[in-house]
């Protein structure tokens, strides 16, 4: 297997911007909330709080059983209480990751869509007001407004001008945007736009609009509006990265490319800065590279520590997983007893490890190999965090991993098909290994699945029969002991996502009220579930 490699250094590249007022926007006055919410106060328990709100970052408490009636706060002060009938949402900066934003949607019937739009700062103020429905993306000091989804999927019905603008909020300037267009994106500098030629005679086919993506194209033009590519049969992805990756690539676009039955084509990259284009993307593989597939090889490629795109290596697998210094790829699954695994390349002492799993979440990838190595990485760095070995459980048919954060793996070993854990492990920095008997769990709980973790380690939640037909829940720490009981829910966030709450806190419902808690069993904030359009517990708080 041929391989060039190259130790690289990941860009980080921020970008701050100022807000301001945009005086050619007509302002609606604000909709008003309930009038009867109001916060619950913390409930009163001795000890201090494992953690703390008062962190000045923006969050949204997301309601109960409903898709409206969130509540806003910028640290532990309620900005905002929003009726069940209005969409709020936090608005972070794609470059940086920081929320200095968030939109509220709520009805307006006088308005051309039945809808207005506010874009709220930090202290609850609204910045712009608009008489139409739409949703926002923040890159840098560029607000890009587009008509809602249902709107957005398909172009050609009730698409207008004014569908999608462009409002750069350090000026107050609007910028030029193609009258078709229905999206945009920004690329360093320059903005993208999908637009739409549908012909006046237009008649759809069917009721999917399958031959729509001959009448699509993608154009990218500069801040004074002059054209510098355009592809027709395309329209934009994403690069799929999380919300804390710094080094995602901000200077270049997904063009997807359809053939002219409309089927979807391949793939490709363009920087609009430098006019390099690539062929044969296949995905953001992190850390400010992805992946490439040309000349029936997979190709790993950086887009961000150098001027031009640099093959670091290539291989005849997919690669799925990258850290500064190693890659994983995924075998042909065609042979069964490599269906699910995983290979390991460290890229700079040339070792390849057979794996059972491997897998990341927000800030770390995690492996666990065949001869029982079990590494933590750090996604920016590459730095190992954790390292230790566990042995195969007899009859070991297949294993999970599970990155926790902090260093932490979550790792279940089954011993047969019907997905029974024979034992789960708990493995972190400094060569910590803790194990659990499944089989002592299960006399008490019907389900049992990681929560957060910690410094300390991982706390799990173990799900069971409440009085008549409800279900509870406990709090348990990496040894198995509850510390926190009796839940009617709860659940996690990730550590470094836009909504991320401080280390220690989840978000829970418990009696009549919902909330973020702390693993002492307090209440950081809580408010009654009647304050939303019902107390039904299926909305998982995201």
């Amino acid at each position: 297997m041929k391989r060039s490699v190259l130790r690289i250094g990941c860009a980080v590249l921020s970008l701050s911007a100022a807000a301001g007022l945009l005086a050619s926007c007509s302002l609606l006055p604000p909709a008003s909330p309930l009038p009867d919410s109001k916060p619950a106060q913390a409930e009163e328990a001795p000890g201090p709080a494992a953690a703390s709100l008062d962190d000045g970052k923006l969050r949204i408490l997301y309601s109960n059983g409903s898709n409206g009636g969130n509540t806003v706060l910028c640290g532990n002060t309620v900005l905002y209480q929003a009726a069940s009938s209005e969409t709020v949402y936090l608005v972070p900066d794609t470059l940086t990751g920081t929320v200095r934003y968030y939109l509220r949607q709520w009805s307006a019937p006088g308005t051309p869509t039945g809808r207005a739009t506010a874009l709220c700062d930090r202290s609850g103020k609204e910045i712009l007001t608009f008489d139409r429905a739409y949703d926002a993306v923040l890159t840098g000091s560029l607000l890009v407004l587009t008509a809602p989804e249902q709107m957005a999927y398909a172009p050609y019905n009730n698409h207008a001008a004014g569908d999608c603008r462009v409002i750069d909020l350090a000026t107050g300037e609007e910028l030029a945007v193609p009258e078709n267009a229905y999206g945009c994106s920004i690329a360093g500098s320059y903005l993208a736009f999908e637009v739409c030629n549908v012909p006046a005679d237009y008649v759809q086919e069917n009721e999917w609009g399958d031959d729509l993506p001959l009448y699509c194209a993608v154009q990218v033009q500069d801040r004074q509006g002059e054209v510098v590519y355009q592809a027709e049969l395309s329209a934009l992805s994403n690069f799929y990265a999380s919300s804390s990756d710094s080094s995602a690539p901000t200077d270049w676009l997904v063009v997807s490319h359809y053939n002219e039955d409309g089927t979807t084509g391949a793939d490709s990259l363009y920087n609009p800065t430098t006019g390099e284009e690539l062929t044969g993307y296949q995905q953001y593989t992190g850390a400010g590279t992805v992946s490439l597939y040309n000349n029936d090889r997979y190709q790993l490629v950086d887009l961000v520590s150098t001027e031009q795109s640099a093959v670091l290596c290539e291989y005849d697998q997919p690669i799925r997983y990258y850290v500064p210094g190693a890659a994983v790829t995924e075998p042909d699954a065609s042979t069964p007893e490599m269906a699910g695994r995983y290979l390991f390349h460290d890229l700079l002492t040339g070792e390849e490890k057979d794996l059972y799993d491997a897998n990341t979440d927000d800030a770390t990838l995690a492996i666990y190999a065949v001869d029982g190595t079990v590494r933590v990485f750090d996604l920016q760095t590459g730095v190992l965090l954790t390292d230790t070995t566990i042995d195969p459980v007899e009859n070991q048919v297949r294993t999970h991993i599970s990155p926790e954060g902090n260093g932490w793996a979550w790792i279940e070993q089954d011993d047969n098909d019907s997905y029974d854990a024979t034992a789960i492990h708990i493995c972190g920095p400094d060569g910590i290994h803790k194990t659990l008997d499944p089989a002592k769990l299960n006399e008490t709980y019907n389900y049992y699945s990681p929560l957060l973790s910690t410094e300390d380690g991982i706390y799990f939640y173990g799900c069971y029969n409440g009085p008549g037909s409800s279900w509870l829940y406990d709090v348990l720490d990496s040894d198995g002991n509850v510390v926190v009981s009796g839940l009617r829910t709860c659940a996690g966030y990730y550590a470094n996502s836009v909504n991320g709450l401080p280390e220690g806190v989840f978000a829970a419902v418990k009696g009549f009220e919902s909330g973020w808690m702390d693993l002492t069993g307090q209440w950081l904030y809580a408010e009654s579930i009647f304050a939303s359009s019902n107390d039904e517990m299926d909305n998982g708080f995201f």
